[in-house]
């Protein structure tokens, strides 16, 4: 369970690196052009808006989840490699689920990798600099993933998330997305400055546990 774990989780990341990656090359071809970063800044908040939606009306309406009608393939796929019995077939297969799996994720989760690759590129570094800081961005966006492997291999698949930190979840990264794309609208160089992006994430998680301390009783 470990090593497909392992396996799916790092292939994970290395498809979201070729995605930024591609996003990176994007950025900078088109340069200091202050449309782009425009751009940028109207779809994070858009993905804010989705985001901050499904904590209050979950399942209703446009959402950036993995929609319901591809889940029966990805559940499919997930049987087929544990029906697979040898190890190498089913690291074939693992490999091959990471990728369908992420990619219908990139078109939920594309906001915040932009994001962080245009903030990149409103920076001066050198080449070898853009891809390290990719690099840096994928281990810790793998280290959650990791987490959750490590939970469901102790346990044994006991401990789920449930719909409510999931919902809490969806909150936290809306309000991240509010604040980093009003920074891109107002004042995108701040998002090259570690202190400004520090007090946007905290912000966010302070006023989603106000709102869902406000919101539980009513939803209860």
């Amino acid at each position: 369970m470990a090593i497909i774990g392992g396996t799916f989780v790092l292939f994970s990341g290395l498809v979201y690196f070729v995605f930024m990656a591609a996003w990176l090359n994007v950025f900078l071809i088109a340069g200091e052009l202050r449309v782009i970063t425009a751009i940028a800044g109207l779809v994070a908040l858009t993905v804010a808006a989705l985001n901050i939606k499904d904590y209050f009306w979950f399942k209703t309406g446009p959402s950036l989840s993995i929609p319901d009608a591809a889940k029966p393939g990805l559940f499919k796929r997930m049987r087929e490699v544990v029906a697979s019995g040898s190890m190498g077939p089913m690291l074939v297969s693992t490999v091959l689920l990471a990728i369908v799996a992420n990619s219908y994720e990139l078109l939920c989760t594309a906001g915040f990798p932009m994001v962080y690759t245009r903030a990149l590129t409103l920076a001066d570094l050198e080449s070898w600099q853009y891809y390290a800081w990719l690099a840096a961005y994928n281990v810790i966006y793998v280290l959650p993933l990791l987490a959750i492997v490590t939970v469901f291999v102790k346990t044994m698949g006991a401990r789920k998330l449930t719909e409510a930190e999931g919902r809490l979840l969806k909150l936290i990264s809306g309000f991240m997305m509010l604040g980093f794309g009003l920074l891109l609208l107002v004042a995108p160089n701040m998002l090259t400055n570690a202190l400004a992006s520090i007090l946007v994430l905290a912000v966010a998680v302070g006023a989603s546990l106000v709102v869902a301390k406000v919101a539980a009783p009513r939803q209860a």
